[in-house]
């Protein structure tokens, strides 16, 4: 079909057709842009007063998903978002702070500018490695955010407000002990099992069947043996080595290149150093006379109770000015006399100086060179993608395309979702990371991709030849297969039958060694454990379940991972909130916490109610 839309769009008949749409764009289109806007009117959210446009509700989306990248290896996309319900919960938080913000202002309650600079100063995450405040930290934090210094102070001015009112309605919460004790008792109540583990492989595997039988099987599991989705493709490569030798690079543009990345090339003087630091002039001047005296750090703290601080590897921009030049003057191996500096009074000694060093052309000229290759290849190749789609768009095919520009074309005969052959074997060639497969598995049949780029690995576009949808592999194919599940199964059967012997013998009276001698097993008394201590007690989660519905003297079933269970109830140990007053304190924490949350979301429905939220999914839809 897109063939058959490039070479149509040659013809007179479409060119008359699309220069009439370009006159109803006129006519219509446009009016409707300038009277509506392009995306409407109206905000995206309303509280009470407060109106939130769109863009503001998708800037902290957005703001969201880059947050969250990192737990999704860098490819959590805005669409996987949505669907994962980010964009839900990104209205509610909005919501919430902006209702809690509107009832602080009919409440009159407002942050002084100082406290929250304060707030501000004291936030460990803007301090240096000295205990400092450093707003080129804190200026790099919000750049990677994406908020302005002013942006970040009126967020901090609401938080503060909010942390008011939240303190209002639930500092202070303490649960009854009524509610408590019940609770703690039901959640902290331990039980022990005495178990008996039947392995599947303790027995032997069962004989092979009959065909038929092996055959019956392989139809009631075929979804088991079914092959994945497979594509032929044909692909168009356009990478960095296609343009390789167009690219010239010049000894000058190589010079010119060093000069423009120097900074890159200097490694600064590095030192590792401890310190003492002193809280008042007389300490420091007894320091400064051990100092004289030959003395060093370690000595001048011991004489002084006071304690070194080792603040390893550091370089002079790490440093306090007044420190900085008086670290660096040191020699290795010497302390220094005391230096004041708004922290107090530093006594530092240098026990390793690693002098500073700078990278000369010629070491770095290779590099340079092949950075240089690699830029202007990816802007070659930046230009040629250009003139390929405006080749394709004028009706060349994928093949046309690539012998015009000199490029390959890559033919792959079937591969599957992982980039594997039928054999299981990678496929050679294949453009770097998970993009290319993304595309090729999302496009239709018949039809070609976008020219699409691959982070420096250049271009690629892709034409679906066949898809072949899964389905089970033939009989014979995977007979082998077909038989080791066949004789797993059974001999999972044939340990479940011995489990229930074993709880035969429980019931009887015999211990969990005897039992698990007379059957080949393994026996085990497990650690006490919670309803929430399965990992504790080495049991399935099911078994545990069972046991504390059990009376002591009780047995139960489970299966586990290659095996079977059978366990006895043996002791329950109740909990007593008077004899364990720790553990029961912080059930009570916990419990309060929990309260004080189900009473502020009370109020969040009451000013909710009283407020008035309106949310506008349409503004937001066409925001995207």
């Amino acid at each position: 079909m897109l063939d058959t839309l490039r070479n149509a769009t040659k013809t007179w008949v479409v060119k008359l057709l699309f220069a009439l749409l370009v006159l109803s764009f006129l006519a219509w289109g446009v009016g409707d842009v300038v009277r509506g806007g392009l995306f409407g009117s109206g905000p995206a959210i309303k509280v009470g007063g407060t109106e939130i446009s769109a863009n503001e509700v998708n800037t902290e989306f957005k703001r969201e998903v880059e947050r969250l990248q990192p737990m999704f290896g860098g490819k959590l996309t805005t669409e996987d978002a949505r669907k994962l319900g980010l964009m839900d919960r990104t209205i509610e938080t909005v919501v919430t702070r902006t209702l809690i913000d509107e009832a602080g202002r009919r409440l009159g309650l407002a942050a002084a500018e100082d406290q929250v600079v304060a707030r501000i100063a004291a936030d460990p995450n803007f301090r240096s490695p000295l205990g400092q405040f450093d707003r080129d930290l804190m200026r790099r934090a919000l750049a990677r955010a994406g908020m302005t210094e002013a942006e970040f102070l009126r967020v901090e001015k609401s938080n503060m407000v909010r942390s008011q009112m939240a303190e209002g309605l639930s500092g202070g919460m303490a649960a009854p002990n009524m509610l408590v004790n019940p609770l703690v008792r039901w959640r902290e109540e331990k039980r022990v099992g005495e178990a008996v583990i039947v392995k599947d492989d303790a027995l032997p595997l069962p004989a092979a069947p009959e065909t038929a039988q092996l055959e019956a099987y392989y139809k009631a599991h075929a979804q088991r043996f079914v092959a994945p989705e497979f594509r032929a493709l044909t692909v168009l490569l356009a990478k960095p080595a296609d343009v390789a030798s167009q690219i010239e690079v010049t000894s000058d543009m190589v010079t010119d290149t060093y000069q423009a990345r120097s900074d890159e090339f200097q490694t600064p003087e590095r030192r590792q150093m401890a310190q003492l630091v002193l809280a008042d002039q007389a300490a420091a001047d007894k320091a400064g006379q051990l100092v004289a005296s030959g003395k060093d750090l370690a000595a001048v703290a011991k004489e002084l109770n006071g304690k070194v601080v080792d603040l390893g590897i550091v370089e002079k921009r790490d440093l306090p000015d007044e420190l900085a030049e008086a670290v660096f003057a040191l020699r290795q191996g010497a302390t220094g006399q005391p230096v004041r500096t708004p922290l107090g009074w530093h006594v530092a000694q240098v026990t390793k100086v690693t002098p500073g060093h700078v990278r000369t052309l010629a070491e770095v000229k290779g590099m340079i060179e092949a950075d240089l290759r690699r830029e202007k290849a990816m802007d070659k190749l930046s230009e040629m993608a250009n003139q390929i789609e405006d080749s394709l768009g004028g009706g060349a095919t994928l093949e046309e395309a690539a012998s015009r520009f000199s490029l390959r074309v890559l033919k792959v005969p079937a591969m599957d979702a992982q980039g594997k052959t039928p054999a299981g074997k990678p496929v050679a060639e294949l453009p770097k990371g998970d993009t290319f497969l993304d595309v090729a598995f999302h496009t239709d049949q018949g039809t070609e991709s976008q020219l699409t780029e691959v982070e420096g690995d250049g271009y690629f576009l892709v034409r679906v030849d066949q898809v072949t949808p899964p389905q089970p592999k033939p009989f014979l194919e995977v007979k082998s297969e077909v038989l080791s599940a066949w004789q797993s199964e059974r001999r999972h059967d044939q340990a479940k039958e011995r489990a229930e012997k074993v709880a035969e013998l429980f019931k009887a009276g015999k211990s969990a060694a005897e039992i698990a001698s007379s059957v080949s097993a393994k026996a085990q008394t497990t650690q006490p454990f919670t309803r929430e201590g399965a990992e504790t007690a080495g049991l399935p989660p099911a078994l545990v379940s069972d046991l504390f519905k059990a009376q002591v003297g009780s047995i139960a079933i489970s299966a586990t991972q290659g095996g079977w269970v059978v366990a006895r109830l043996a002791k329950v140990i109740p909990f007593d909130p008077a004899q364990q007053p720790r553990d029961s304190d912080a059930a009570q924490r916990r419990i309060s916490a929990a309260v004080a949350g189900d009473l502020v979301d009370q109020y969040l429905s009451a000013l909710n109610a009283s407020i008035g939220v309106k949310v506008d999914r349409s503004q937001l839809a066409r925001e995207e």
